[in-house]
């Protein structure tokens, strides 16, 4: 267990909150670039790959994205639960998507 979360930790988590969301969906990346179009917003699949390998990315782009893939809310881990190591690193974004599974994709 960690005292604060680094740097990494904070891309670790940008990076499994978008995948999550789009794992809850069944929606890959080439999916998320018909989504974006949808709403006036051009990226190529590789550009979105390469944004989100790096877990850094504009917060203007996080919000284009759920807002057309429709996540109306989205749930974030608690300091404790992120302190922990929840929803961060290899496997963290099927973790957050199981975690709020009990949510519809509209809510």
């Amino acid at each position: 267990m960690v005292d604060v979360l680094s740097e990494g930790d904070w891309e670790s988590l940008a990076r499994n909150l978008l995948r999550a969301e789009l794992m809850r969906r069944g929606m890959s990346y080439a999916g998320l670039v018909e989504a974006l179009a949808k709403i006036g917003v051009q990226e190529t699949e590789a550009a979105i790959k390469n944004k989100v390998s790096r877990g850094r990315f504009p917060l203007m782009f996080f919000l284009q994205a759920m807002v057309a893939i429709e996540a109306g809310n989205i749930r974030i881990p608690s300091e404790a639960q992120l302190l922990e190591g929840f929803g961060l690193g290899n496997g963290g974004a099927q973790v957050l998507a199981r975690n709020s599974a009990s949510h519809s994709p509209a809510e």
